[in-house]
């Protein structure tokens, strides 16, 4: 694997590199509103660090990628749900809903940047 055979520069290269491009080419984690206010933007944002930072642990091979489950998930989904109404001055429960809906698929969103990282770091 390609990965583990990198230096620790050259991984975080690959990733810096490949975070760049995905956002260039306009891949989003977490595109699921038609507008986005200030509460919407700032779920956006979080889920997009969040999902990268997770997808980052994967491809280093970090342990802590393995630390993570429904219930951390949820917590730190709390957490950014209240931290972004107090950012933007409120929220709205449809809002949260969706974030909440698109949240819960956590699993496929990280794999999908891992996959693309990999793809970027080219073959084994």
């Amino acid at each position: 694997m390609l990965v583990c055979c990198l230096p620790r520069r050259g991984i975080a290269v690959a990733v810096a590199v490949a975070i760049l491009v995905l956002s260039a080419a306009g891949v989003s984690a977490a595109s699921i509103w038609e507008r986005a206010g200030p509460f919407q933007a700032c779920l956006e944002q979080r889920f997009e660090r969040w999902v990268q930072a997770r997808a980052e642990l994967v491809v280093n091979e970090d342990p802590q990628a393995g630390e993570i489950d429904d219930a951390a998930v949820g917590q730190w989904m709390t957490e950014t749900i209240g931290a972004c109404r107090a950012r933007a001055a409120g929220g709205d429960e449809e809002s949260e809903a969706r974030f909440a809906k698109h949240v819960a698929r956590w699993r496929s969103h990280i794999y999908d940047v891992v996959q693309s990282i990999k793809q970027r770091a080219g073959p084994d």
